[in-house]
């Protein structure tokens, strides 16, 4: 080894995943002609795309209904499945300028009480379990306001030029 680098050299590159590049084609495509678009480098649509996920873990392909705008939310919603506890959320939710609406700043939970017995599960599909008791509760809701949609700037950048005011709400 050179004596330019240290005995044990270490590179932090992120990960990209296929699922996260079938995701971002799927939006991008979605964004310039709904479910039906498509690149002229490549012969999937958008639909597709998101159904190539989907064909990999069994769930279907994408519902016909689901056309203009609400292919979009069928795109946020894959997002939001498919890179789960990846990080991607909060800077999904900024990008699309929906991080101060309520239905994703409310977090709630499902509750309610079996009402069938562990020997129920052992021979029967859990599907056909009966359940009662069934509720919404809001766990929390985040305070996000359109200020989230900007970070702060460093205070000691805005004092190098008297224009550079600081981002709004900071």
């Amino acid at each position: 080894m050179s004596d330019d680098y240290p005995p044990n050299p270490h590179a932090y590159i992120p990960y990209m995943r296929l699922a996260d590049i079938y995701l971002m084609y799927a939006e991008a495509c979605a964004a310039i002609g709904g479910p039906k678009a498509k690149s002229s480098k490549c012969d999937l649509t958008a639909a597709d795309a998101i159904n190539v996920l989907r064909d990999r873990v069994g769930a279907g392909h994408v519902n016909e209904k689901f056309t203009g705008n609400s292919f979009m939310d069928e795109v946020r919603r894959e997002r939001a499945v498919e890179l789960s506890f990846e990080g991607f959320r909060f800077n999904d939710l900024q990008r699309w300028l929906l991080l101060t609406e309520p239905k994703y700043t409310v977090k709630t939970s499902q509750e309610f009480i079996r009402v069938e017995n562990e020997d129920f599960f052992k021979n029967n599909d859990p599907r056909n379990a009966r359940v009662s008791e069934f509720r919404e509760e809001i766990i929390l809701t985040r305070k996000f306001d359109s200020m989230h949609y900007w970070f702060p700037l460093k205070r000691e950048d805005t004092y190098i030029y008297a224009e550079f005011e600081q981002n709004p709400g900071w």
